[in-house]
């Protein structure tokens, strides 16, 4: 099969020109309220041109590869829909029989078939393929806009909070360049990392701000199934922080020091037995995520494999560590520092991680630059003040040591870690500006009856007239 065509000449413009139409509209309709929306044309473009800056390195670069094969056997299950429609929709719903299986023997077989977290990503590709009518660059840019959705409405809950910063958050969530080119093709990170935004915008509407119930809890189980469905580790990281985000809200909200000392305990024993119901809920789906023991022995294992000879070149070693809770948490700093801040520049043995290197290494020197220039002792009392920097700067911090303890090649690692990326910078750039007395962070309650705007595509706008700002 060939992987460009004339036909890309053809359908991939008349698709981006939709997708700009759109984001143009919703632009125009939104600037005037809220002027984080001066970003959105620019953000979905500078998405749009990572996925088809990644796909390109993979055709011309690297000759082949996963979004190639991704992409493929997208195109192989479309397929499937004009001769067999049960099958294709019993496929989508995630059944890899071999009953299922053996149809495609009249329209050539899958790629990924046995591994179903990768064969997620060709199911939700499929979609996409049908709609760009089988080409890749189509394909790429309507799965760069989907994720780009998600992506946005992270941006909109660091703005709606900290309304002051929209030009630093916008660096920290829509152009940062690694996560632009590794989380916008088609891969699985484009749509885990386009999910887990989905899924931090919905929690915060839902359990923060109690808006729109019903449509705030669907959106958390579709994103929690696709993020489950392809890494669920991500998942096991996120629910962490969520619980500790929410914590920390509704202490927050108790104005007398006393109650709110007395209900501190209580509020952290619900909690925990909150996320204890969510793990229990969805540990059938988690496999070998779904108990302490099993995440210990994937850590292991996943780290063992990667250091085979067949990644020789590129990749490193935090070091060995025993099967244990206490044997992974030793290599705590080494993993962590991996999975924020390497590969270092001078670990770069070819143009694309030359790249990443360096913008390690600008994320480094600005982090420790920051941790010295205003006080370490308050920068770090900083990223404890206020519920969302605590939940930003925990899931960064946890991420990163769950990707860099597991992960031992740099190629892996450079997309793996992604999620953490807009969280950790946002974080640091947050506490920053409150160290400077640029914000305060400013959290908006809306009253009861209050219409979720930017559910109908307008925006969360930082003061609207009906909302009572509470100023911490």
């Amino acid at each position: 099969m060939d992987v460009l065509s004339v036909f890309d000449i053809i359908i991939a413009p008349i698709i981006l020109l939709l997708l700009l139409s759109n984001a143009n509209k919703i632009k125009r309709q939104n600037i005037d309220s809220n002027p984080a929306y001066q970003y959105y044309t620019t953000g979905l473009l500078a998405k749009i041109a990572g996925g088809i800056a990644v796909t390109f390195i993979y055709i011309f670069y690297y000759g082949g590869g996963d979004t190639i094969e991704y992409w493929k056997s997208s195109v192989t299950l479309s397929k499937m829909i004009f001769h067999y429609p049960l099958v294709y929709f019993d496929i989508m719903l995630g059944n890899l029989t071999y009953l299922n299986f053996v149809h495609f023997n009249t329209i050539g077989f899958p790629y990924y078939w046995k591994d179903p977290t990768s064969y997620a990503v060709v199911r939700y590709t499929s979609v996409f393929s049908l709609v760009s009518f089988q080409t890749i660059i189509g394909t790429v840019m309507l799965v760069a806009w989907l994720s780009y959705k998600g992506v946005w409405r992270l941006y909109l809950t660091f703005t709606e909070m900290y309304p002051k910063l929209h030009k630093e958050l916008a660096i920290a969530v829509l152009f940062i360049p690694s996560v632009l080119f590794w989380g916008s093709g088609v891969l699985k990170d484009t749509f885990t990392f386009g999910a887990a935004c989905w899924f931090t915008y919905s929690f915060y509407s839902l359990a923060i701000k109690r808006q729109k119930v019903f449509q705030n809890v669907l959106t958390i189980i579709v994103m929690t199934y696709i993020i489950i469905s392809i890494k669920p580790y991500i998942f096991i990281a996120l629910i962490p922080g969520c619980i500790i985000w929410l914590v920390f809200s509704r202490l927050q909200g108790i104005s007398n020091p006393i109650i709110r000392f007395l209900a501190a305990p209580i509020i952290f024993m619900l909690s925990i037995v909150l996320a204890a119901f969510v793990f229990s809920s969805t540990s059938e789906f988690l496999g070998a995520y779904s108990s302490v023991d099993s995440i210990v022995n994937k850590a292991v294992v996943t780290q063992q494999d990667l250091k085979r000879e067949a990644y020789e070149g590129n990749s490193f070693d935090i070091g060995d560590f025993e099967p244990t809770l206490p044997g992974m948490l030793s290599k705590s700093p080494q993993a962590i520092i991996a999975g924020l801040f390497r590969p270092f520049i001078w670990e770069a043995n070819n143009p694309v991680m030359f790249i990443s290197g360096l913008e390690n290494l600008i994320l480094m020197l600005m982090f420790l630059y920051f941790f010295v220039r205003y006080n370490p002792v308050k920068f770090i009392s900083s990223l404890f003040s206020e519920p969302m920097i605590i939940f930003s700067f925990s899931f960064a911090v946890f991420f990163a040591f769950a990707v860099g303890l597991t992960t031992s090649n740099f190629g892996s690692l450079v997309r793996y870690k992604i999620p953490a990326m807009p969280f950790f910078l946002a974080c640091i750039l947050i506490v920053r500006s409150k160290l400077m007395g640029v914000t305060t962070g400013e959290v908006n309650e809306t009253v009861e009856g209050e219409e979720d705007n930017d559910a109908k595509g307008m925006p969360l706008s930082p003061l609207p007239s009906n909302i009572k700002k509470i100023r911490r």
